[in-house]
């Protein structure tokens, strides 16, 4: 898969994408993919395949480009009623270690940094790790460390963290399973995680605007993503349209959903 993913010059998930929703000549041996690269090299040559680019790089260059002024961006679609939620949801203590994926511009990791021990900021762009940590020393805030990653593979031990945070990540991330279940490697036995992502929606100016790769989510898909990775579901609250932040008198509007979920 590797090997196949590199001559196409994408990501793996891009591959897998591709895989999934094109006839690419592949045989499943086991759990596993064998591919052959003449075969490829033919199936690619015969022009019939879609367009594809990976859209984790699109992603990051989306966000590198915007990281100046994603404060300003930001304002006009998420309300700070969601960093509001978590710090008056109990969930926080000075002793934790809370790693925040998705990071942006340290948004909530800046917010939280006071009511936790250690902040671990994720984020796939360097560019807003950057603003982050401008912004985190204007503030005097000093308990953040910063990783550049896409939050599936995160070099953090296992049970590492107390508490995932994940907000507005989640719908940029191709398999979101996959983070769903490094969220529960990195987190100890009875860690929490809490997630705050759009609910389905069908606004695909939205979706195109934002690089977002999911129009939102489901309570029921969401619920069984992490149930399957050993999550218990604590709390699943819909956020009214007024809270969610979204601009007024759009045609179709955004929600916005919270999870806590409890690693078993």
């Amino acid at each position: 898969m590797e090997e196949a993913a590199e001559l196409f010059n994408v990501s793996i998930k891009t591959f897998i994408k591709l895989l999934k929703e094109e006839k690419v000549p592949a045989r499943k041996i086991g759990r596993e993919w064998r591919f052959s690269r003449q075969a490829l090299i033919q199936w690619l040559s015969s022009g019939d395949s879609q367009q594809y680019s990976s859209s984790e790089s699109d992603t990051k260059e989306f966000f590198d480009r915007v990281a100046p002024e994603w404060s300003k961006l930001r304002s006009g679609y998420y309300d700070a009623d969601v960093i509001d939620k978590l710090l008056n949801s109990d969930l926080l203590r000075e002793d934790m270690v809370l790693v925040d994926l998705g990071a942006g511009d340290g948004y909530l990791a800046r917010a939280v940094a006071p009511k936790v021990d250690t902040v671990i900021a994720v984020d796939i762009s360097g560019a807003m790790i950057s603003e982050l940590r401008k912004k985190a020393a204007r503030e005097g805030i000093k308990n953040i460390q910063t990783i550049v990653g896409d939050g599936c593979d995160v070099p953090l031990d296992d049970g590492s963290a107390d508490i995932v945070c994940a907000n507005m990540f989640l719908h940029h991330i191709e398999e979101p399973i996959t983070a769903v279940r490094e969220m529960s490697r990195i987190l100890r036995p009875g860690g929490k995680v809490f997630l705050a992502d759009l609910t389905e929606h069908g606004n695909k100016e939205l979706m195109e605007a934002m690089y977002d790769v999911w129009p939102g989510f489901s309570q029921k898909e969401v619920s069984e993503w992490f149930e399957k990775c050993g999550f218990k579901i604590e709390r699943f609250d819909t956020l009214d349209r007024k809270e969610s932040g979204r601009k007024s008198g759009s045609k179709k509007e955004v929600g916005v959903f919270i999870m806590v979920a409890g690693r078993q």
